[in-house]
């Protein structure tokens, strides 16, 4: 094989080994359930109610499923391979204090505070709602690597979004997961993110 041609096929796909550091992420995630003792981390109104706010962090990292688990670590993947140049340490993990706070308010204030009833519950788990989020925020800062990519990204995601605002979120998914999908944490996070991403753009 010619070394043009070589060239030419390596640069036809590879595996991105940017941004691993969001892994730490996925270790969080197993560490937080999904086990019996899930109540010690998630993010439920009562216990806000009683200021134990770490659980606005933690809440993010808890799954009730493995299915859910399952399906929220394939997006990670797609996470890290896509946008994982943008999303080293410090800025994913900005995102994860940002983001997770910004869902936090978003469902305690708006949801639940009747602001706009969407999809409101007593307790939040799943890495959802902050996976939105960070894929807003990995595809603003890609802006000046790839301008496409920024573009299909913001509208896939964000299409979803507004897709499952008018119809809400798809049955087989949730049979899937084994629990209700929050669709309004989708809406929360994503916001949060497109915030943080716009923040730091017009800083730099």
């Amino acid at each position: 094989m010619s070394q043009a041609a070589a060239e030419n096929r390596s640069a036809g796909f590879s595996i991105s080994r940017e941004g691993l550091s969001l892994y730490w992420l996925a270790l969080g995630c197993l560490l937080a359930g999904p086990w019996a003792d899930t109540q010690t981390f998630v993010l439920d109104r009562s216990s806000l109610e009683n200021w134990e706010v770490w659980r606005i962090w933690t809440g993010q990292l808890v799954h009730i499923t493995w299915p859910q688990l399952a399906l929220n670590m394939v997006g990670l993947l797609v996470l890290q391979q896509l946008f994982g140049a943008e999303l080293k340490y410090p800025v994913w993990m900005t995102g994860f204090i940002v983001i997770s706070a910004g869902i936090g308010f978003g469902w305690v204030f708006i949801s639940n505070g009747g602001w706009l009833p969407l999809f409101s519950t007593d307790k939040v788990t799943g890495f959802s709602g902050l996976l939105h989020g960070l894929f807003a925020l990995g595809a603003c800062l890609a802006v000046n690597r790839d301008r496409l990519l920024t573009i299909v990204a913001l509208m896939v995601v964000g299409g979803k979004i507004l897709w499952e605002q008018f119809n809400g979120a798809p049955e087989l998914t949730a049979e899937f997961v084994g629990t209700p999908v929050a669709i309004d944490i989708h809406l929360y996070g994503f916001i949060s993110g497109l915030v943080l991403g716009g923040l730091i753009l017009f800083r730099r």
